[in-house]
């Protein structure tokens, strides 16, 4: 369950732990936290603070065993959660309303280390993941502590990565954007025209801060969105750096984002590879169980994913703000 890409398997810490009479296992030495219901427990006996301690102590939590439909992972969602975001290109589990959850739909290749919309402005603090069908071989979500990376890197990468932000810059169709409005938009009715709908996108953006949209004549937008490369804003472990970012992530149903340094240089061949073996040292697998729910501090923990090797892997995704 735990062997980091490309290596011999990292053992496990098998350390039996009680919180508040919930049994839980360490995943790996440095990062992770299983935590097992028995017979009765419910999700809803996981308190809103006992979460956020959990992540703030171990970056991500798998709960595992506890009774469990879409219908309870969303309400679970909406329990911790303050606000609820979304991708624009995945499709809910339902349109009533009461169901946060998106399939998971990203094709079968292996999909690289990421931290869900860490290339847009819209960077939830929590990506969430349900497992409603297991893979029987392969498939597995990868997680990667961003703060176990950090203090891997060699004190010359740390100095190149903290001395200027990165920029992803990528061009957006109308119909993923305004989809996005609609959804996160709260100020007003909805609306479908276009002046109204980028007003609000650049009210959703936070324009001219850390973000600049350019709306084009076909109604696309292209945006470009400045971060750190290295992240110290976790809201379970504020202060804590970690090379938390998606540099290395996907584009599935997106234009490819062009990445460079805040003054126009882009991240050389070296560099990516250097990053990418410290970021394999300290990638372990999630072997998914049906019912598995796994929630991840999107600020300090990327994720990606093996390839598809059981297309019959149900997986369904949640994102909010704490």
């Amino acid at each position: 369950m735990c062997a980091p890409a490309g290596h011999k398997p990292t053992r496990c810490i098998n350390l039996i732990l009680l919180e508040n009479d919930v049994q839980t296992e360490v995943h790996t030495r440095q990062s992770g936290l299983v935590v097992k219901g028995d017979a009765g427990d419910t999700l809803a006996s996981i308190g809103k603070a006992q979460l956020a301690g959990w992540l703030g102590q171990y970056g991500y939590v798998i709960l595992r065993g506890f009774p469990c439909d879409v219908q309870g992972f969303s309400d679970l969602v909406r329990a911790h959660s303050s606000r609820i975001s979304l991708d624009p290109a995945r499709q809910f589990h339902d349109k009533d309303g009461k169901v946060l959850a998106q399939k998971v739909d990203a094709g079968v290749d292996a999909i690289g280390l990421h931290c869900e919309n860490g290339n847009s402005p819209f960077w939830p603090d929590l990506c969430w993941f349900f497992c409603t069908q297991a893979p029987a071989i392969g498939s597995q979500t990868t997680v990667c502590d961003g703060a176990a990376v950090f203090n891997d890197l060699a004190p010359q990468m740390r100095a190149a990565l903290r001395a200027q932000d990165i920029v992803y810059t990528r061009r957006v169709g109308e119909a993923l954007w305004k989809n996005y409005v609609r959804h996160a938009y709260t100020g007003g009715p909805e609306a479908s025209d276009t002046p109204t709908c980028y007003a609000r996108l650049l009210a959703l953006a936070n324009h001219g801060a850390n973000t600049k949209v350019e709306l084009h004549a076909d109604d696309s937008v292209t945006y470009s969105f400045r971060t750190p490369a290295i992240l110290e804003r976790s809201p379970f472990s504020p202060g804590r750096p970690a090379f938390a970012n998606s540099i290395f992530g996907p584009s599935f149903n997106y234009e490819q984002p062009t990445i460079a340094f805040a003054d126009g240089t882009p991240l050389s061949d070296e560099m990516r590879a250097s990053l990418d073996a410290v970021c394999t040292r300290h990638t372990v697998n999630v072997g998914w169980q049906d019912n598995d729910i796994v929630v991840i501090d999107n600020a300090r923990v990327m994720h990606g994913r093996r390839r598809i090797e059981d297309t019959r892997r149900t997986i369904y995704n949640a994102l909010s703000y704490r």
